[in-house]
Protein backbone atom coordinates (compact mmCIF):
# COMPACT_ATOMS: atom_id res chain seq x y z
CA UNK A 1 0.00 0.00 0.00
CA UNK A 2 1.27 3.75 -0.80
CA UNK A 3 1.81 5.93 2.18
CA UNK A 4 -0.59 8.26 -0.16
CA UNK A 5 -3.32 5.51 0.46
CA UNK A 6 -5.77 5.76 3.48
CA UNK A 7 -6.09 2.59 5.91
CA UNK A 8 -8.38 0.42 4.81
CA UNK A 9 -11.79 -0.30 6.89
CA UNK A 10 -11.54 -2.49 10.23
CA UNK A 11 -12.70 -5.67 9.73
CA UNK A 12 -16.81 -6.21 10.36
CA UNK A 13 -16.76 -2.09 10.23
CA UNK A 14 -19.27 -0.55 8.37
CA UNK A 15 -18.07 1.34 4.85
CA UNK A 16 -18.36 5.02 4.64
CA UNK A 17 -21.56 5.77 2.52
CA UNK A 18 -20.92 6.60 -1.31
CA UNK A 19 -21.40 10.68 -2.12
CA UNK A 20 -24.74 11.48 -3.56
CA UNK A 21 -24.67 10.96 -6.95
CA UNK A 22 -21.05 11.51 -7.72
CA UNK A 23 -20.10 13.04 -10.88
CA UNK A 24 -17.44 14.19 -13.31
CA UNK A 25 -16.36 17.36 -14.59
CA UNK A 26 -18.43 19.07 -17.63
CA UNK A 27 -16.15 19.91 -20.80
CA UNK A 28 -17.89 21.73 -23.74
CA UNK A 29 -21.78 20.41 -22.93
CA UNK A 30 -19.96 16.99 -22.20
CA UNK A 31 -20.41 15.73 -18.45
CA UNK A 32 -17.65 12.92 -17.64
CA UNK A 33 -19.17 10.04 -15.39
CA UNK A 34 -16.06 10.42 -13.40
CA UNK A 35 -12.37 12.57 -13.26
CA UNK A 36 -10.55 10.27 -14.10
CA UNK A 37 -9.07 10.04 -17.79
CA UNK A 38 -6.77 8.67 -19.73
CA UNK A 39 -3.52 9.40 -20.98
CA UNK A 40 -2.88 9.98 -24.63
CA UNK A 41 0.10 7.75 -24.48
CA UNK A 42 2.07 7.01 -27.79
CA UNK A 43 2.76 2.91 -28.32
CA UNK A 44 0.37 2.28 -25.19
CA UNK A 45 -3.34 4.19 -25.47
CA UNK A 46 -4.25 2.02 -28.65
CA UNK A 47 -7.95 0.82 -29.13
CA UNK A 48 -7.31 -2.67 -27.13
CA UNK A 49 -6.13 -0.77 -24.36
CA UNK A 50 -8.40 2.11 -24.31
CA UNK A 51 -10.99 -0.53 -24.32
CA UNK A 52 -9.76 -2.10 -21.38
CA UNK A 53 -9.22 1.16 -19.68
CA UNK A 54 -12.95 1.79 -19.88
CA UNK A 55 -14.03 -1.34 -18.70
CA UNK A 56 -12.04 -0.88 -15.44
CA UNK A 57 -13.94 2.53 -15.57
CA UNK A 58 -11.91 5.46 -16.84
CA UNK A 59 -13.98 7.86 -17.74
CA UNK A 60 -12.43 9.37 -21.24
CA UNK A 61 -9.76 8.00 -23.60
CA UNK A 62 -7.60 9.75 -25.53
CA UNK A 63 -5.89 8.58 -29.18
CA UNK A 64 -2.32 7.84 -29.14
CA UNK A 65 -0.96 11.48 -30.72
CA UNK A 66 -1.64 11.65 -34.47
CA UNK A 67 -0.41 14.76 -36.84
CA UNK A 68 -2.09 16.75 -38.24
CA UNK A 69 0.16 17.46 -41.16
CA UNK A 70 -0.72 13.86 -42.12
CA UNK A 71 -4.55 14.10 -41.46
CA UNK A 72 -4.44 16.65 -43.14
CA UNK A 73 -3.22 15.03 -46.43
CA UNK A 74 -5.32 12.16 -44.87
CA UNK A 75 -2.85 9.15 -44.71
CA UNK A 76 -4.09 6.05 -44.25
CA UNK A 77 -2.04 4.90 -41.31
CA UNK A 78 -2.72 8.11 -39.36
CA UNK A 79 -6.09 7.00 -39.85
CA UNK A 80 -6.00 3.94 -38.69
CA UNK A 81 -4.31 4.99 -35.68
CA UNK A 82 -6.56 7.20 -34.52
CA UNK A 83 -10.11 5.18 -35.13
CA UNK A 84 -12.37 5.11 -32.68
CA UNK A 85 -13.09 2.18 -31.07
CA UNK A 86 -16.98 0.72 -32.24
CA UNK A 87 -17.03 -1.36 -29.04
CA UNK A 88 -16.26 2.33 -26.98
CA UNK A 89 -18.81 2.53 -24.36
CA UNK A 90 -22.21 5.14 -24.64
CA UNK A 91 -21.22 8.10 -22.38
CA UNK A 92 -17.02 7.68 -22.60
CA UNK A 93 -16.09 10.20 -24.74
CA UNK A 94 -13.27 9.87 -27.21
CA UNK A 95 -10.76 12.53 -27.88
CA UNK A 96 -8.28 12.54 -30.91
CA UNK A 97 -5.10 14.36 -29.78
CA UNK A 98 -3.01 16.39 -32.73
CA UNK A 99 0.50 17.23 -33.14
CA UNK A 100 1.82 19.72 -35.55
CA UNK A 101 2.70 23.46 -36.04
CA UNK A 102 0.80 24.88 -38.62
CA UNK A 103 -2.61 26.45 -37.78
CA UNK A 104 -4.46 25.94 -41.13
CA UNK A 105 -3.67 22.20 -40.95
CA UNK A 106 -4.81 21.76 -37.19
CA UNK A 107 -7.98 23.34 -38.64
CA UNK A 108 -8.41 20.80 -41.24
CA UNK A 109 -7.83 17.86 -39.33
CA UNK A 110 -9.83 18.91 -36.26
CA UNK A 111 -12.63 19.43 -39.24
CA UNK A 112 -12.09 16.16 -40.53
CA UNK A 113 -11.71 14.02 -36.74
CA UNK A 114 -14.55 15.09 -35.77
CA UNK A 115 -16.51 14.70 -38.84
CA UNK A 116 -15.23 11.41 -40.06
CA UNK A 117 -13.89 9.73 -37.53
CA UNK A 118 -15.74 9.69 -34.73
CA UNK A 119 -13.97 12.18 -31.99
CA UNK A 120 -16.09 13.57 -29.65
CA UNK A 121 -13.25 16.16 -28.62
CA UNK A 122 -9.92 17.17 -30.14
CA UNK A 123 -7.09 17.49 -28.36
CA UNK A 124 -4.16 20.30 -28.84
CA UNK A 125 -0.17 18.76 -27.74
CA UNK A 126 1.70 21.59 -25.91
CA UNK A 127 3.09 18.95 -24.22
CA UNK A 128 4.83 15.86 -25.90
CA UNK A 129 9.23 16.37 -24.55
CA UNK A 130 10.26 13.78 -26.79
CA UNK A 131 13.25 15.06 -29.15
CA UNK A 132 12.38 13.48 -32.14
CA UNK A 133 9.11 15.72 -32.14
CA UNK A 134 10.66 18.85 -30.56
CA UNK A 135 13.48 18.53 -32.93
CA UNK A 136 10.51 19.65 -35.38
CA UNK A 137 9.39 22.04 -33.67
CA UNK A 138 6.06 20.51 -32.61
CA UNK A 139 4.48 19.47 -28.95
CA UNK A 140 6.29 21.47 -25.93
CA UNK A 141 8.24 23.14 -28.58
CA UNK A 142 5.36 25.15 -29.26
CA UNK A 143 6.05 26.82 -25.91
CA UNK A 144 8.72 28.93 -27.26
CA UNK A 145 6.07 30.73 -29.17
CA UNK A 146 2.89 31.59 -27.43
CA UNK A 147 1.66 33.49 -30.01
CA UNK A 148 1.78 30.24 -32.48
CA UNK A 149 -0.44 27.95 -29.67
CA UNK A 150 -3.08 31.07 -29.78
CA UNK A 151 -3.23 30.65 -33.71
CA UNK A 152 -3.28 27.05 -34.04
CA UNK A 153 -6.26 26.68 -31.25
CA UNK A 154 -8.11 30.04 -32.64
CA UNK A 155 -8.13 28.10 -35.80
CA UNK A 156 -8.95 24.40 -34.49
CA UNK A 157 -11.80 25.79 -32.56
CA UNK A 158 -13.45 28.14 -35.11
CA UNK A 159 -12.92 24.16 -37.44
CA UNK A 160 -13.57 21.59 -34.77
CA UNK A 161 -17.24 21.65 -33.91
CA UNK A 162 -16.68 19.66 -31.18
CA UNK A 163 -15.02 20.86 -28.00
CA UNK A 164 -11.32 21.72 -28.22
CA UNK A 165 -8.91 21.20 -25.33
CA UNK A 166 -5.36 21.88 -24.58
CA UNK A 167 -2.53 19.69 -22.93
CA UNK A 168 0.75 21.35 -22.21
CA UNK A 169 3.52 21.82 -19.78
CA UNK A 170 4.54 24.81 -17.50
CA UNK A 171 6.23 26.11 -20.55
CA UNK A 172 9.82 24.82 -22.37
CA UNK A 173 12.24 25.52 -19.62
CA UNK A 174 12.45 26.87 -16.07
CA UNK A 175 13.55 30.39 -15.98
CA UNK A 176 11.74 32.70 -17.50
CA UNK A 177 11.22 35.83 -15.48
CA UNK A 178 7.91 35.70 -15.62
CA UNK A 179 7.20 33.15 -14.19
CA UNK A 180 5.82 29.39 -15.56
CA UNK A 181 4.18 30.75 -19.26
CA UNK A 182 1.17 28.45 -18.46
CA UNK A 183 -0.39 30.98 -16.19
CA UNK A 184 -0.53 33.68 -19.09
CA UNK A 185 -1.08 31.71 -21.72
CA UNK A 186 -3.94 29.41 -20.42
CA UNK A 187 -6.31 32.14 -19.76
CA UNK A 188 -5.80 33.22 -23.27
CA UNK A 189 -6.50 29.98 -24.94
CA UNK A 190 -9.86 29.88 -22.62
CA UNK A 191 -10.63 33.16 -24.26
CA UNK A 192 -10.19 31.84 -27.34
CA UNK A 193 -13.03 28.99 -26.80
CA UNK A 194 -10.51 26.19 -25.41
CA UNK A 195 -12.83 24.19 -23.05
CA UNK A 196 -10.67 22.35 -21.02
CA UNK A 197 -6.83 22.03 -19.97
CA UNK A 198 -4.72 19.78 -18.92
CA UNK A 199 -1.35 20.62 -17.07
CA UNK A 200 1.78 17.98 -16.72
CA UNK A 201 3.36 20.22 -14.36
CA UNK A 202 7.08 19.28 -15.21
CA UNK A 203 9.05 21.64 -17.64
CA UNK A 204 9.36 20.52 -21.32
CA UNK A 205 13.06 19.84 -20.25
CA UNK A 206 12.24 17.78 -17.69
CA UNK A 207 10.56 15.31 -19.85
CA UNK A 208 9.77 12.98 -17.02
CA UNK A 209 12.52 13.63 -14.89
CA UNK A 210 12.37 14.85 -11.24
CA UNK A 211 9.05 15.27 -9.45
CA UNK A 212 5.79 17.06 -10.91
CA UNK A 213 4.91 20.12 -9.08
CA UNK A 214 1.64 19.69 -8.58
CA UNK A 215 0.94 23.60 -6.89
CA UNK A 216 1.16 24.80 -10.40
CA UNK A 217 -1.87 22.73 -11.08
CA UNK A 218 -3.68 24.36 -8.11
CA UNK A 219 -2.76 27.67 -9.03
CA UNK A 220 -3.95 27.50 -12.81
CA UNK A 221 -7.17 25.93 -11.49
CA UNK A 222 -8.24 28.93 -9.18
CA UNK A 223 -7.43 30.98 -12.62
CA UNK A 224 -9.16 29.83 -14.87
CA UNK A 225 -12.99 30.07 -15.70
CA UNK A 226 -12.80 26.00 -17.63
CA UNK A 227 -11.61 22.89 -16.30
CA UNK A 228 -8.40 21.79 -15.27
CA UNK A 229 -6.96 18.28 -15.67
CA UNK A 230 -4.37 17.41 -13.24
CA UNK A 231 -1.31 14.88 -14.72
CA UNK A 232 1.84 13.16 -13.48
CA UNK A 233 3.43 10.75 -11.25
CA UNK A 234 -0.57 9.40 -9.54
CA UNK A 235 0.30 6.08 -9.08
CA UNK A 236 -2.38 4.95 -6.70
CA UNK A 237 -5.95 5.62 -5.76
CA UNK A 238 -5.46 7.58 -2.85
CA UNK A 239 -2.85 9.54 -4.33
CA UNK A 240 -5.67 10.64 -6.96
CA UNK A 241 -7.67 11.36 -4.71
CA UNK A 242 -5.07 13.89 -2.33
CA UNK A 243 -5.01 15.22 -5.79
CA UNK A 244 -8.29 15.94 -6.98
CA UNK A 245 -9.02 17.30 -3.34
CA UNK A 246 -5.27 19.84 -2.64
CA UNK A 247 -5.56 20.75 -5.82
CA UNK A 248 -8.58 21.83 -7.38
CA UNK A 249 -8.49 19.88 -10.86
CA UNK A 250 -11.56 18.87 -12.30
CA UNK A 251 -10.14 16.02 -13.00
CA UNK A 252 -6.75 13.77 -12.69
CA UNK A 253 -5.16 11.91 -16.37
CA UNK A 254 -3.90 8.53 -15.42
CA UNK A 255 -0.78 7.42 -17.64
CA UNK A 256 2.21 5.78 -17.38
CA UNK A 257 0.84 4.31 -13.90
CA UNK A 258 -1.64 2.20 -15.39
CA UNK A 259 0.56 0.01 -17.87
CA UNK A 260 0.05 -3.40 -16.92
CA UNK A 261 -2.65 -1.95 -14.25
CA UNK A 262 -5.74 -1.30 -16.21
CA UNK A 263 -7.42 -1.51 -12.88
CA UNK A 264 -6.05 1.34 -11.03
CA UNK A 265 -9.57 3.06 -13.07
CA UNK A 266 -11.77 0.45 -10.80
CA UNK A 267 -9.71 1.47 -7.77
CA UNK A 268 -9.79 5.10 -8.40
CA UNK A 269 -13.63 5.17 -9.12
CA UNK A 270 -14.22 2.85 -5.96
CA UNK A 271 -12.06 5.24 -3.37
CA UNK A 272 -14.17 8.60 -5.31
CA UNK A 273 -17.48 6.75 -4.48
CA UNK A 274 -16.56 5.91 -0.71
CA UNK A 275 -16.06 2.08 -1.08
CA UNK A 276 -13.17 0.23 -0.53
CA UNK A 277 -10.53 -0.27 -3.81
CA UNK A 278 -11.79 -3.97 -5.10
CA UNK A 279 -8.88 -6.67 -4.81
CA UNK A 280 -6.81 -7.15 -7.30
CA UNK A 281 -5.98 -10.94 -7.40
CA UNK A 282 -3.80 -13.08 -9.66
CA UNK A 283 -6.54 -14.40 -11.40
CA UNK A 284 -7.42 -10.59 -11.73
CA UNK A 285 -3.66 -9.35 -13.52
CA UNK A 286 -4.32 -12.56 -15.78
CA UNK A 287 -7.70 -12.37 -16.51
CA UNK A 288 -6.83 -8.53 -18.32
CA UNK A 289 -3.50 -9.61 -19.11
CA UNK A 290 -5.05 -12.08 -21.45
CA UNK A 291 -7.58 -10.72 -22.69
CA UNK A 292 -5.39 -7.36 -23.47
CA UNK A 293 -3.22 -10.12 -25.67
CA UNK A 294 -6.36 -11.58 -27.55
CA UNK A 295 -7.64 -7.93 -28.43
CA UNK A 296 -4.37 -6.81 -29.89
CA UNK A 297 -4.23 -10.70 -31.89
CA UNK A 298 -7.77 -9.74 -33.28
CA UNK A 299 -6.64 -5.99 -33.91
CA UNK A 300 -2.81 -6.69 -35.33
CA UNK A 301 -3.25 -10.46 -36.15
CA UNK A 302 -0.02 -12.49 -36.34
CA UNK A 303 1.66 -8.77 -35.89
CA UNK A 304 0.60 -8.99 -32.45
CA UNK A 305 3.12 -11.12 -31.23
CA UNK A 306 5.93 -8.68 -31.42
CA UNK A 307 3.73 -5.89 -29.38
CA UNK A 308 3.08 -8.68 -26.31
CA UNK A 309 6.70 -8.94 -25.60
CA UNK A 310 6.41 -5.47 -24.45
CA UNK A 311 2.72 -5.36 -23.10
CA UNK A 312 2.67 -8.96 -21.05
CA UNK A 313 5.99 -8.03 -19.25
CA UNK A 314 4.18 -5.05 -17.85
CA UNK A 315 2.06 -7.27 -16.18
CA UNK A 316 4.43 -9.37 -14.77
CA UNK A 317 7.17 -6.86 -13.76
CA UNK A 318 6.50 -6.86 -9.63
CA UNK A 319 7.30 -10.83 -9.90
CA UNK A 320 10.29 -11.82 -8.23
CA UNK A 321 11.62 -13.68 -11.18
CA UNK A 322 10.09 -11.59 -13.88
CA UNK A 323 13.35 -11.10 -15.61
CA UNK A 324 12.73 -15.24 -16.90
CA UNK A 325 9.38 -14.99 -17.64
CA UNK A 326 10.06 -11.99 -19.92
CA UNK A 327 12.60 -13.36 -21.65
CA UNK A 328 10.56 -16.65 -22.48
CA UNK A 329 7.86 -13.98 -23.59
CA UNK A 330 10.42 -12.19 -25.87
CA UNK A 331 11.40 -15.11 -27.96
CA UNK A 332 8.43 -17.11 -28.45
CA UNK A 333 6.85 -16.56 -31.49
CA UNK A 334 3.18 -17.50 -31.18
CA UNK A 335 0.84 -15.24 -29.17
CA UNK A 336 -1.12 -18.82 -27.31
CA UNK A 337 2.71 -20.00 -26.13
CA UNK A 338 2.86 -16.45 -24.71
CA UNK A 339 0.00 -16.38 -22.53
CA UNK A 340 0.69 -19.91 -21.45
CA UNK A 341 3.82 -18.46 -20.25
CA UNK A 342 2.14 -15.90 -18.48
CA UNK A 343 -0.41 -18.10 -17.10
CA UNK A 344 2.34 -20.33 -15.46
CA UNK A 345 4.27 -16.80 -14.78
CA UNK A 346 0.67 -15.79 -12.18
CA UNK A 347 -1.01 -18.96 -11.81
CA UNK A 348 1.60 -21.58 -11.75
CA UNK A 349 3.37 -20.75 -8.26
CA UNK A 350 6.64 -20.10 -10.46
CA UNK A 351 6.76 -16.28 -9.86
CA UNK A 352 6.19 -15.06 -6.31
CA UNK A 353 5.19 -11.76 -5.76
CA UNK A 354 8.02 -9.82 -4.03
CA UNK A 355 9.57 -6.72 -4.96
CA UNK A 356 10.35 -6.05 -8.46
CA UNK A 357 13.69 -6.97 -10.01
CA UNK A 358 15.61 -4.12 -11.07
CA UNK A 359 14.67 -2.50 -14.47
CA UNK A 360 11.47 -4.83 -14.76
CA UNK A 361 9.35 -1.63 -14.26
CA UNK A 362 11.33 -0.04 -17.64
CA UNK A 363 8.84 1.06 -20.40
CA UNK A 364 10.62 -1.31 -22.86
CA UNK A 365 10.92 -4.41 -21.12
CA UNK A 366 12.35 -6.34 -24.49
CA UNK A 367 14.09 -5.56 -27.48
CA UNK A 368 11.29 -6.42 -30.17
Amino acid sequence: MSSADPPSPAAGAPLPPPPPDPSGPVIGGIRLRSPFTLAPMAGVADRPYRRICVEQGAAMTTSELASAAALARRGRHTRELVRRDPAQEEGVPFCIQLFGKLPEEFADSARFCASELGADMIDLNFACPSRKVVRSGHGAALLKTPELCLKIAEAAVKAAGVPVTVKTRPGFAPGDPDGPLVLSLAPALADLGVQALTLHPRWATQAFGGEADWSLVERLAKILPIPVIGSGDVDSPGLAMRRLRESGAAAVMLGRATRGRPWLFAECLALWRGLPPPETSRETIFGAASRHARLLEAERGRRAVFVLRSVLSWYIRDLRNAAAFRRRICASEDISEQIEILREALLGGGGDAAEAEEGNASGDPCDA
